[in-house]
């Protein structure tokens, strides 16, 4: 190398090693942006983001399918109800003659079936527990096991039926409340005792009392009608006896069932009514009809005339 190219090449190598400097002074910048230095001691980490809460959605009463005449109803309206509707906690449903309407609670397995002439209302509804109160009538049920949830169906004078799974009707006629399970198990509960109903059993509350049972549920139906004197204003005057629970109508009208089974109907002539038909029905579903021959009294003859004599007269 001559004289005059050596300060040229020192100065090229001075070149070099500047551009190497700038080039790791940019890389520690950029190092030390995508990583920022931990803290000191004393200094606070920032907070993370506080999570927003889910809210949970509370299940509802769904309803599936309904035949005939049912409405809902919040307070004292009531208007009709249709299959997508859903029920939440305070609503009432009830069913006319010859209505149902089938729910479904918590899931697509889990069945409420009302029939006709009956009352529900909705209580709590959360994912830990369904709350049912049957007013009058009856409901039929069939709950299927899910996530430790529990049903709930309350009754006059505090009678409670409690089961996480099983098939069961509840019936409440004037003040007896009876439970019948198909399959499972259901406890009934009544002033402070509990007594467990398991499937094929049966256990009835009279008036806010103990329950009685369980007991198995009978195969046949008990029902026994004698005819009593007849007014001229009706048909038939009948008393009757059935098992307690059993659920009895007299020309589609419920009958009231007295504690001992026994009942009374006084049935008014009608134009074309001849016969009164006696329908009874046990917790366990069995039936039984019977008909009637209206006992119509023989109306009393006319009034007879007045006789004068004339005792004056030859006869």
């Amino acid at each position: 190398m001559s004289k005059r190219q050596e300060p040229f090449g020192r100065a090229r190598g001075w070149m070099l090693v500047l551009v190497l400097l700038l080039a790791l002074g940019a890389g520690g910048f950029f190092l030390g942006r995508s990583a920022p230095d931990a803290p000191g001691p004393g200094v606070a980490a920032p907070m993370a983001p506080t999570p927003v809460p889910v809210a949970e959605v509370a299940p509802r009463a769904q309803v599936v399918e309904v035949v005939g005449e049912v409405e809902r109803a919040r307070g004292e309206a009531w208007m009709e109800l249709r299959v997508g509707d859903s029920l939440a906690p305070d609503e009432s449903v009830r069913t006319g003659p010859g209505a149902r309407v089938e729910l479904q609670v918590g899931d697509e397995a889990s069945r409420l079936s009302i029939p006709e002439r009956s009352e529900v209302r909705v209580g709590e509804l959360t994912r830990a527990r369904h709350t049912l109160r049957l007013e009058r009538g009856r409901i039929d049920v069939d709950y299927r096991e899910s996530q430790e949830r529990v049903l709930r169906v309350q009754s006059q004078g505090g009678a409670v039926a409690e089961t996480r799974e099983a098939r069961f009707t509840m019936i409440r006629r004037g003040t007896t409340v009876a439970v019948v399970t198909r399959g499972g198990a259901v406890d009934l509960s009544s002033a402070g005792t509990s007594i467990q109903v398991g499937a094929g059993q049966q256990g009835i509350v009279f008036d806010g009392a103990r329950p009685v049972g369980p007991e198995p549920i009978p195969l046949d139906v008990l029902l026994k009608v004698a005819r009593a004197p007849t007014a001229n204003t009706l048909c038939l005057s009948l008393s009757g006896k059935v098992r307690v629970g059993t659920e009895v109508w007299v020309e589609d009208e419920p009958a009231e069932v007295s504690a001992d089974g026994s009942f009374r109907a006084d049935v008014p002539q009608a134009p074309g009514r001849t016969r009164v038909k006696v329908f009874a029905r046990e917790p366990g579903g069995a039936t039984r009809e019977v008909s009637l021959t209206c006992r119509f009294r023989t109306p009393a003859g006319p009034p007879a005339e007045s006789v004068k004599f004339h005792w004056h007269e030859a006869p």
